[in-house]
């Protein structure tokens, strides 16, 4: 028959719980600050802070926030719980063309790419065409060439990630170029064009611009990372 016992446990004091979650919240800080680098905004240029989520009530949570913007008053009139609602039902207004309202009117709310999208070049290095946070829906182009004398067919491997090298991102798709004049290595110029639309469908196209052939490979959503992998990259 299993006992049951009493073990003396020290009670949890703020200094204990903080300490024993330090690596937790500091990994709440990384997110923000890559969102300002992303954007490239200067911290100092942010109007509001607003906390979203339960969590953001942890005092050292808030603390370090303020630490991150110089101690910035943080803005706390929208209760964190309710906060992705809020957002919510103004996008669903914005959406519905529903905003009356003159706060809400001349909003805009836009998707983004949420990992950069490019081509494996020789070597399995990723080239962005596209990099992460561009606003949905839009077109990229990058020239690419050959990689040896002579070639005739360039194949394009298609990524997504934000890893130097492609064999630790998503591969999406490929496609090849084929009937290049031969020539040395470098002198084609292969013009390869990302063509994302807003339902998230990625059109890639390479073309010689000597001879104007073309390739292409259309990509749909069902490929791409979803957002729980994204969240793990």
């Amino acid at each position: 028959m299993p006992v049951l016992s009493v073990v003396s446990v020290p009670p949890l004091n703020v200094p204990s719980f903080e300490e024993i979650n330090s690596a937790a919240f500091q990994g709440t800080i990384e997110p923000v600050e890559r969102v300002l680098k992303d954007a490239k905004i200067d911290k100092k240029k942010v109007d509001e802070i607003v906390l979203v989520g339960g969590s953001t009530r942890i005092p050292k949570i808030q603390s370090l926030l303020q630490d991150v913007f110089d101690g910035k008053e943080l803005n706390k009139s929208i209760n964190p719980d309710e906060a992705v609602a809020y957002g919510a039902a103004v996008q669903a207004a914005v959406l519905t063309n529903q905003a009356g309202n003159e706060k809400t009117q001349d909003l805009l709310l836009l998707d983004v790419v949420p990992l950069s999208l490019g081509v494996e070049m020789q070597g399995g290095i990723m080239a962005v065409v596209v990099p992460r946070n561009s606003p949905i829906p839009c077109q990229k182009s990058k020239v690419f060439t050959t990689a040896a004398d002579n070639q005739t067919t360039v194949t394009f491997p298609v990524y997504e990630g934000e890893r130097l090298m492609t064999k630790e991102n998503n591969l999406l798709g490929e496609f090849s170029l084929s009937g290049l004049i031969p020539a040395p290595r470098g002198t084609p110029e292969l013009l390869c064009t990302f063509d994302l639309d807003a339902n998230g469908i990625l059109k890639v196209t390479a073309q010689d611009k000597t001879t104007g052939r073309k390739a292409d490979v259309t990509i749909s959503n069902s490929t791409r990372l979803s957002a729980a992998d994204i969240e793990r990259t």
